[in-house]
């Protein structure tokens, strides 16, 4: 199948771009800045086009003859009206083919059940999850298909506080996770996450449809952050970072106050249900959190190594005095 996948520099595009290559997809990654890309993906069977999602004229070169789209591009919160644009060029490159777009649980209020799943109602308090739920919408309408995936982690993983944890447990410093620590959340590997969002091509009962990939399984932070201390070789140190800390910093950070907003999310985690996912397309997640942790703390400390290396390549040599005979 040719595919496109749009925002491939991220990191649920660039692991899209990787699970369709070792797939045997024909793959094009519709990039800003292909030099970045290429940084981060060297298979030379991913053909590479430059341009804006919000240039409707560069989707169309990057979606001409494609199969399948693969929606990655999010725009953060400052810029989110600009989704709009963003998908409504992918949702016309795509078409006859198939489009598919990752969702996250912004759309959704406090559960009502146990276990979300696509029939729960997309009822969210907030500005954001309305916007975003009004987007899912118009996708489905198309013929679109959404995913919504629970908290991805795992190697490429470039910003968020689960990358903070990472870094801190590998440092030896506390790490400080925002409420109850005893409280059950679900994590989704990447690799994973990237199966979830493919598993829908060449699905034809896919189209129009809306599903829910939860993680391996319910597992608290205390636990999560304790296999991320031991994978590191070192002893657990974590404390729960209260909310109203939390909420009280999010006024002086302008980056963050347009968050605020889901606190509810912190003190009702939201975990999917992945039946109707399971069902139909057969997928589920297979990375236990044990190995999917390991193989996290594994990429950091070669990405760390390699940053060193190129420090000390990029350094000028200090050339000594020749000593006297």
């Amino acid at each position: 199948m040719r595919v496109t996948v749009t925002g491939a520099t991220g990191t649920l595009g660039l692991a899209c771009v990787q699970a369709l290559v070792r797939a045997g997809h024909q793959v094009r990654a519709f990039v800003r800045v292909p030099e970045h890309f290429r940084r981060r993906c060297s298979e030379q069977r991913v053909e590479v086009v430059q341009g804006d999602i919000l240039d409707r004229g560069d989707v169309a070169t990057a979606t001409d003859g494609a199969e399948a789209v693969v929606h990655c591009v999010d725009f953060p919160p400052r810029q989110f009206a600009l989704n709009w644009d963003a998908v409504r060029h992918a949702l016309e490159g795509a078409r006859p083919g198939q489009f598919v777009m990752p969702g996250n649980v912004w759309v959704y209020g406090p559960p009502q059940s146990e276990r979300v799943g696509p029939d729960h109602p997309k009822a969210s308090p907030t500005r954001l999850g309305a916007i975003r739920s009004d987007l899912e919408k118009a996708v489905l309408a198309e013929g679109g298909t959404i995913v919504h995936l629970s908290e991805v982690y795992g190697p490429g993983i470039w910003k968020g506080h689960v990358l903070s944890m990472f870094e801190r447990a590998l440092a030896g410093r506390t790490v400080w996770f925002p409420g109850d620590l005893d409280r059950p959340r679900e994590f989704l590997y990447i690799e994973d996450a990237a199966r979830a969002l493919l598993a829908p091509l060449g699905q034809r009962q896919a189209r129009s449809a809306d599903y829910t990939a939860p993680g391996y399984a319910a597992i608290t932070p205390r636990e999560f952050v304790s296999l991320i201390f031991k994978a590191a070789g070192r002893a657990p140190r974590l404390r729960s970072l209260p909310l109203a800390w939390l909420r009280a910093a999010d006024l002086l950070r302008s980056q963050r106050r347009a968050l605020r907003e889901f606190s509810y999310l912190l003190e009702q985690p939201i975990l999917l249900d992945g039946t109707r996912i399971r069902r139909e397309l057969g997928w589920m997640p297979e990375v236990d959190y044990a190995d999917g942790v390991r193989r996290t703390v594994r990429w950091l400390r070669k990405r760390e190594r390699e940053a060193i290396g190129a420090e000390d390549a990029s350094a000028t040599p200090i050339l000594s005095k020749p000593e006297a005979d």
